[in-house]
């Protein structure tokens, strides 16, 4: 069994790297080089989106373009390897470009990855992340996730029933030197038990600074918006009348909250997870704060995504919780309810942002998946959802289906 629970925690940790590695690669260089990739279309309902929302906007259904990748993983050695993916993904960066990259130093259940990396405090990761979405049973992922990839360092390691990992980044995608932009460190740990069910807890701690003496502050870094961008997680996969971001101009992330904005931030999570043949169960709990808020809008305690600061700590309390059940071989029905509470200073009442997701799946293939999904998500006045516009409560609901094919 304890040689059971390596292996599985070993692989659960190199699978963070794209869920499009996971079936049988194309080998080239006498299997020195593995080639896999991934595609996704999917279609959308007309967004329904009411009350007090910063745009709304009558809309049709309609398709979203289509996202692929590419990765590449190179065994130069026994030791030493090579990973790369490259995607495009309308929903994030609409170029085909590099995702995640980086080289890898492994042996005897210790490893470390140099290069752009994974930023995360979540533990069980089930993420759709551009094409490669066969691991997540739902469509869209959960608008409290923490995770985004920086440039850094990512040290890991597996012995028995435990696993755990280290990084350190700077808070960007690409390269910043900017003044006072700092390092990130964060640290995840898990213990699996021989009855299915497993625990683990992550942390994940910010270091930018800037002058906010004056009142009101700018980053001049090099996303010219926040610090880490992992209090604000990574795209999603729906479109609607507010979900073009400030960040880069894409549709994404307009979905998740926007209290944190990761230039002195502490984050913490607890996740607990069982998984029978036929069911799998996980949930988490964290908190999220920061020495610094995005600038209020007017609006008494409205803080919109913004270029601008104030020294004023913010902090939200977030939780999810998902269900998968095989009904047979080929078809599941799964479920997943997330919240956040704001409990940012002068926050108080109408600080709430939920959103309830219902699916299933159906595996026409073993790599070829269809699925369909009911969304709702409501949004209070002061709850940082990113549809209100601050003067009351806000919500947008729809239907999707999604086909992907790994290879």
């Amino acid at each position: 069994m304890k040689k059971t629970l390596i292996a599985a925690n070993v692989a659960a940790l190199l699978a963070l790297g794209s869920a499009a590695t996971q079936v049988q690669a194309a080998e080239f260089m006498d299997g020195k080089l593995k080639i896999n990739g991934a595609a996704m279309q999917s279609w959308q309902s007309a967004m329904e989106v009411d009350g007090a929302a910063r745009a709304p906007e009558d809309q049709d259904s309609g398709f979203h373009r289509l996202r692929y990748a590419l990765t590449f993983n190179a065994q130069l050695t026994d030791t030493i390897s090579v990973f790369a993916e490259l995607a495009e993904e309308p929903n994030d960066n609409p170029q085909f470009t590099q995702d995640l990259a980086w080289i890898q130093f492994q042996k005897d259940g210790l490893g470390l990855r140099v290069g752009n990396v994974i930023s995360t405090t979540q533990n069980f990761i089930e993420y759709s992340d551009g094409a490669a979405v066969q691991s997540n049973p739902l469509i869209g992922n959960s608008p409290v996730d923490m995770i985004t990839a920086e440039e850094g360092l990512w040290l890991y390691g597996a012995k028995d029933n435990y696993t755990w990992d280290a990084v350190v980044s700077k808070p960007s995608f690409g390269t910043d030197f900017s003044e006072d932009s700092g390092y990130n460190f964060g640290l995840r740990g898990t213990v699996g038990f021989d009855n299915g069910f497993s625990l683990g807890a992550g942390v994940f701690v910010t270091n930018a600074d800037l002058d906010c003496s004056g009142g009101t502050c700018t980053n001049n870094g090099a996303h010219g918006v926040i610090g880490s961008l992992i209090g604000i997680g990574d795209g999603d996969n729906y479109e609607y009348g507010t979900d073009t971001d400030g960040l880069t101009g894409t549709p994404g992330r307009g979905s998740h909250f926007a209290i944190v904005p990761g230039i002195n931030a502490t984050i913490w999570q607890i996740d607990a997870q069982y998984k029978t043949e036929d069911l799998a169960l996980h949930a988490y709990y964290g908190i999220a704060e920061d020495d610094y808020s995005w600038a209020d809008s007017g609006i008494s305690g409205y803080r919109p995504m913004s270029a601008n600061f104030t020294k004023t700590d913010s902090e939200v309390s977030f939780m999810s919780v998902k269900a998968k059940y095989d009904i047979n071989k080929e078809l599941y029905v799964a479920a997943r309810y997330s919240q956040s509470t704001n409990e940012s200073e002068g926050i108080s009442g109408n600080d709430s942002l939920d959103r309830i997701q219902l699916g299933l799946g159906y595996w026409i293939e073993d790599k070829v998946l269809l699925k369909v999904e009911y969304v709702k998500q409501t949004e209070e006045a002061l709850s940082g959802g990113q549809s209100t516009d601050g003067t009351g409560e806000a919500e947008w609901d729809g239907l999707l289906a999604e086909l992907s094919v790994s290879f």
